[in-house]
């Protein structure tokens, strides 16, 4: 099983739009072939800030997930919302 976090920061004025753009991502997602868990979060004290907690069963499903088109559509609208390139960590659970 393999567990990945990804941080995105939005813009200032971009909050809104990518919180809406991150929450379409969701139900496609959870519909995938290998996706144990999928999960968005919002800092709530930077609301500029989101985080995906997923779990998936493993690597290839993972590389498979991003070239589906949500996700492919989602890489190329990120650069005109996030600040920076979404920061993906790919985990193994050790305990």
């Amino acid at each position: 099983m393999l567990q990945v976090i990804a941080k995105s920061i939005a813009k200032d004025d971009k909050i809104e739009e990518t919180k809406k753009a991150l929450e379409a991502l969701v139900n496609p997602t959870r519909k995938e072939d290998g996706c144990i868990k999928y999960e968005l979060f919002q800092d709530l004290d930077h609301p500029e800030v989101f985080v995906f907690s997923e779990e998936w069963e493993s690597k290839a499903k993972l590389e498979v997930h991003l070239k589906q088109p949500h996700l492919v559509n989602w890489a190329e609208l990120s650069k005109t919302l996030l600040k920076e390139p979404m920061e993906v960590s790919l985990l193994e659970k050790l305990a």
